[in-house]
């Protein structure tokens, strides 16, 4: 397993603050944001990942991945940054969101997406580069596992697969559905991304809004089973990247805190996870 940690909660360090956080709190790369208002802007993706790249590695620090706006072939810059990932030896990018446009537009857009994705094919394959759907809880086209394994099963196995989110696929199968999703799309695994949740009861009988609300939380207090989680991983085999993903929501919300304090909670959720996933 290839441990990483997503750069979007850093994003006020430069290349080289980045990559001595990253050597301090002990993993192996970054999760490089390469989209708009992100740590490299696609438009300049090919001068400024291999200048970025450079600064980690002196650290020691690798970019791992990279997580991106494209969903497809035809879009400006897409061509580039996948091209720029081969030329940097990064192997997995995760791809960016299909909203679901409301009800009865499903199947239009499935259509539309799996097109998109099939479109992709020939750009990745020509740059020894592989693209992950990331399943994001709400209104998505990849909502969860099954939702995703839907949007890719029609794609190159070697170059279109899953990008599995423990969090997101806890709020949408919180008691076996996650276990079944991870499981269904096993095969078809290219990246991991671990973030827990939890559930927030709102309003009541004397408030006009009911309901429960999904938040972000410390990896100790949510809702993901951790331990069977990363047992699950080891039974089959997965070896790819594992994006920690420490934004916390509401009183832990990362963009309120220092930088410090950003490093700080990130290190509580890697000593966290850690004896799970050497278990």
């Amino acid at each position: 397993m290839q441990v990483c940690v997503f750069s979007k909660h850093f994003q006020t360090m430069d290349a080289d603050t980045l990559g001595q956080t990253m050597k301090d709190l002990g993993v192996d790369g970054v999760d490089l944001t390469v989209r708009p208002r992100g740590h490299v802007e696609p438009e300049r993706v090919a001068d400024e990942l291999p200048r970025f790249q450079e600064a980690l590695a002196r650290h020691g620090i690798a970019v791992t991945m990279l997580t991106t706006s494209i969903t497809g072939a035809d879009e400006p810059h897409a061509r580039g940054v996948i091209e720029a990932a081969g030329r940097a030896g990064v192997g997995c990018v995760k791809l960016g969101y299909w909203r679901y446009k409301g009800f009865g537009h499903y199947r239009e857009q499935f259509a539309e997406a799996r097109s998109d994705l099939r479109g992709l094919e020939p750009i990745l394959r020509d740059n020894g580069v592989k693209a992950g759907v990331h399943t994001h809880s709400g209104m998505y086209m990849g909502l969860n596992a099954e939702f995703a394994l839907r949007l890719v099963e029609d794609s190159d196995p070697d170059l279109v697969g899953v990008y599995y989110d423990a969090g997101h696929n806890a709020v949408e199968g919180g008691i076996g559905g996650w276990v079944m999703g991870l499981d269904l799309c096993a095969e078809r695994l290219m990246m991991v991304a671990v973030k827990d949740y939890a559930l927030l009861r709102m309003g009541g009988h004397d408030e006009p809004r009911k309901g429960w609300r999904d938040l972000v939380v410390p990896f100790d207090a949510g809702m993901v089973d951790w331990a069977a989680f990363f047992r699950f991983l080891r039974e089959i085999g997965f070896d790819g990247p594992i994006s920690f993903h420490s934004e916390y929501q509401g009183p832990f919300s990362w963009r309120d805190l220092t930088p410090e304090q950003v490093v700080e909670q990130t290190r509580k959720d890697l000593a966290y996870c850690r004896p799970l996933m050497e278990a």
